[in-house]
């Protein structure tokens, strides 16, 4: 399925809205208020392009198919039964449900990708001070 790339004044654009809590060129999260608000108006029989406008979202920015999958997630996670999650919520009810095994595991990746971040950032650091002649 080919998926539309937001370019960087999409992104701009949209991480403007209070609903948005992160956006990439490939994937926007948005907040448990704005699921909310969406899910209630769809059971209220409005369609989500107009939600999306309602709300400040340009529908056509996001495409045709973020808007109908958005829908499509919500639908999901009602049908769940443990309510809405986003960004926050979501590391948090994983956190709560893995074994201690899997914890170990995602903290050592979570310990190696923050020494990985370290060496790149020293890395930054060397070169920013050789180019002042420092």
């Amino acid at each position: 399925m080919a998926r539309k790339e937001f370019t960087e004044e999409e992104m701009a654009i949209l991480k403007t809205s209070p609903h948005v809590m992160d956006i990439s060129p490939t994937i926007i999260h948005f907040n448990v208020a704005f699921k909310e608000l969406f899910w209630g108006k769809l059971q209220a029989g409005m369609k989500p392009a107009e939600i999306f406008r309602e709300a400040g979202i340009n529908p056509d920015m996001l495409g045709k198919t973020r808007v109908e999958g958005f829908k499509g997630m919500l639908k999901a996670e009602v049908k769940r039964g443990k309510g809405f999650r986003d960004l926050t919520t979501s590391n948090e009810f994983y956190a709560k449900n893995m074994t201690a095994e899997q914890r170990i595991s995602y903290l050592e990746q979570q310990l190696e990708y923050k020494d990985q971040e370290i060496e790149f950032l020293k890395k930054i650091v060397s070169l920013t001070r050789g180019d002042k002649g420092c």
